[in-house]
This record gives C-alpha cells, sequence and structure tokens, in this order.
C-alpha cells in the first residue's frame, strides 16, 4: 500500500497560492488530475442524490481541427 503524501501551503497572496497549486498538480501527473476530476465528479453526483446513476464521459466529436 502506497503512503499517502501531504503537501500544504498557507500564503496570504492569491498569486503565490496559484502557482503553488500549478507546480503541485504539474508534478503529480495527468493520472492524478484525472482521478481527482473524476473524483469531484463522482461526489457532485452524490451531492444532487443521483447515487444510482453512473457518470459518463460525453463521446461525441463535433469536428477536429488541426492548427
Amino acid at each position: 500500500m502506497k503512503k499517502k503524501k501531504i503537501q500544504e501551503n498557507v500564503t496570504r497572496s492569491f498569486k503565490k497560492a496559484e502557482e503553488f497549486d500549478i507546480k503541485f498538480w504539474r508534478r503529480a501527473g495527468v493520472r492524478a488530475r484525472f482521478a481527482a476530476a473524476w473524483k469531484a465528479v463522482e461526489e457532485f453526483y452524490k451531492f444532487k442524490g443521483k447515487h444510482g446513476h453512473k457518470p459518463r464521459l460525453r463521446r461525441a466529436v463535433q469536428n477536429i481541427k488541426q492548427v
């Protein structure tokens, strides 16, 4: 079992707090960001009382542009 690593940042500046958040999530990686976002979706569904529904990603793509 992996040990959880806890980090905290105490600052009075919004800009410093924002910089900390950006660095934290970049270090965490794509999988951690996706897992955190998915957990937020699940908590939203529970909050709304939708316990029987499984949240899903939208799979429709309207168009793709190469830039």
